[in-house]
């Protein structure tokens, strides 16, 4: 640049040397074409060069199942509305159906997440542990109902219990304990058998059957004694069943008696005097 003593006449000379060297410093900021932008080469001052633009292919963001949001210019936001839709701690999304889903709110301490196809619409639920070989629950129930069956038909003894399993794949283990009397007059012909069969049911199904279907001998108490005589057998009988009622339904289990014969005054008296008779239900987890 010209200094302040310098001659009026050098100004010329001395300009043409400056414009000179600015040219030579911004060399790399010259030239480029159409649609160039300009790029730092180095972290040296001025090192820039012209090199093509980046474009992008992006026009639009869409907002898809379950996302909210979306825009075609400027700064655009999306949203998962999973975010809205669990809504405590502990809650799990779950599937309900295809391309749909719900928060499944947080058992409670100790229980599994556990597959249920009944439950809708989530199909899975929070349940104890099954615990397999371990007793979940247990029902007792008792009667002290004198109940008297004189029939060739089963009949029921009024000892019964009803349990809910916590699982389908459970198995009930039935423990009975019952009380009855049995007899039979001597008749014209002096007929020396009698007897009376027992069965267990879980609701109206023969689980169980602890009498033939034919009269005395094959029944599950016979008794044969002189012709002169009449014939009685008092007792308690103890039965144990393990079942499989492959539900999560409220369940009854009862038993029924039948006497060989009715000939004879012959008859079955239960809980006699109120005495009483239990019915034992285990859940056993498989």
């Amino acid at each position: 640049m010209p200094e302040p003593t310098d001659l009026v006449t050098d100004l010329p000379a001395d300009f043409e040397v400056f414009g000179q060297a600015v040219d030579t410093d911004f060399a790399d900021l010259l030239g480029g074409t159409t649609g160039q932008v300009l790029s730092k080469t180095s972290n040296t001052d001025l090192d820039f060069t012209w090199v093509a633009a980046n474009a992008g292919d992006i026009t639009g963001v869409t907002a898809g199942t379950g996302i909210s949001g979306g825009g075609t210019s400027g700064t655009v936001t999306v949203t998962n509305d999973m975010a809205t839709t669990i809504t405590a701690s502990g809650d799990i999304v779950v599937g309900t159906g295809s391309g749909t889903y719900d928060n499944l709110p947080i058992g409670t301490t100790g229980q599994i997440l556990t597959a249920d196809t009944s439950v809708s619409p989530y199909k899975v639920k929070w349940a104890a542990p099954a615990g397999g070989g371990k007793v979940l629950q247990v029902v007792q129930a008792q009667t002290t109902t004198t109940t008297t069956i004189a029939s060739t038909t089963y009949t029921d003894t009024t000892l019964s219990a009803s349990i809910t399993p916590s699982s389908a794949s459970s198995k009930v283990l039935i423990m009975i304990t019952q009380q009855f009397f049995h007899t039979r007059g001597v008749g014209a012909g002096g007929a020396s058998e009698t007897g009376l069969g027992i069965k267990l049911l879980r609701g109206s199904t023969d689980i169980l059957n602890l009498g033939g279907t034919n009269a005395d001998k094959t029944s599950y108490l016979y008794v044969n004694a002189g012709a002169s005589s009449g014939r009685e057998l008092a007792a308690v009988l103890g039965a144990s069943y393990l079942d499989s009622p492959s539900t999560t339904s409220s369940t009854t289990y009862k038993t029924q008696s039948r006497v060989a014969s009715t000939n004879d005054a012959g008859s079955s008296t239960f809980q006699g005097s109120s005495t009483p008779s239990t019915m034992l239900l285990l859940e056993i987890g498989a």
